[in-house]
């Protein structure tokens, strides 16, 4: 060929945009490709064949690029399958330890703040009498029925926040071995979702979360109606800080693979 690329370097390329998965694998399956068809070819021509027409009947012999990748890879849809099941599960992981991040920092906060702030009920808010004689029978130290009502909303907001992180990475953990497991009983080649795909996820689903709890907290202050005024701002900033690592990773990711104008 007048480009100095032969039949068999032609192979490799529509071979190589065929094959999926952990990237060592597929330079050490081309590499054994190429390895196997020049040799064949060598033969060919040592036993009187033309060079081009050796090296075809070698990728003849070893068969189409579709087919080898199909070979390579019989079970591409519980691949794809197991490699978003574990870049979710990933996600997810990073999203429950965050609810327990959040409730820690919001225990803090209330030190150094105060428990009514972050956890307690609006001022416009009116205690029925039952209310208060329960709160106020489980928290006896409060001096008040508004102190109690916060006290208690801090002890359930911190009990449910980190039974339900424990709880979900349990979960997550039982579903990316579950994953793995049937990866490895199938022999699926590991396959794995481009990273800037992940942190475009990531990005996007704790920066909404983020401005959503944001609106809420800003929306408790104008409106009156919410508990936990403080809570609802830990959890924006929790959820606001993962956003911006997420962004930190994807924007250097994808000004990468931009190009000048008028080129392709």
């Amino acid at each position: 060929m007048t480009d100095g690329r032969d039949r068999i370097d032609s192979y490799l390329d529509d071979l190589f945009g065929r094959l999926h998965g952990d990237p060592a694998e597929c330079r050490s399956m081309l590499a054994e490709a190429e390895a196997h068809l020049r040799d064949a070819a060598a033969a060919s021509v040592e036993a009187g064949m033309d060079e081009d027409a050796a090296q075809q009947a070698a990728i003849d012999a070893f068969g189409s690029a579709e087919h080898v990748a199909r070979a390579v890879d019989p079970h591409p849809f519980v691949a794809a399958a197991t490699a978003f099941a574990l870049a979710g599960g990933w996600l997810a992981a990073i999203g429950f330890v965050a609810v327990g991040l959040s409730a820690g920092i919001a225990r803090l906060l209330a030190l150094l703040t105060s428990t009514q702030w972050v956890y307690g009920a609006p001022s416009s808010y009116r205690f029925a009498a039952a209310q208060c004689a329960h709160w106020m029978l489980v928290q006896p130290t409060a001096g008040n029925c508004r102190t109690a009502a916060a006290m208690e909303a801090s002890d359930d907001s911190f009990l449910f926040a980190v039974a339900g992180s424990i709880a979900g990475l349990l979960v997550v953990g039982l579903v990316v071995l579950a994953a793995f497991l049937l990866r490895r009983a199938a022999s699926i080649p590991r396959r794995r979702v481009p990273r800037p795909v992940v942190w475009a996820v990531g990005a996007t689903a704790f920066g909404g979360a983020g401005l959503a709890l944001l609106a809420a907290g800003i929306g408790g202050v104008v409106l009156r109606g919410h508990w936990g005024q403080g809570l609802w701002y830990v959890e924006a900033a929790v959820s606001l800080a993962l956003a911006a690592y997420f962004c930190i990773r994807l924007v250097p990711a994808m000004a990468s693979t931009l190009t000048p104008a008028g080129r392709s």
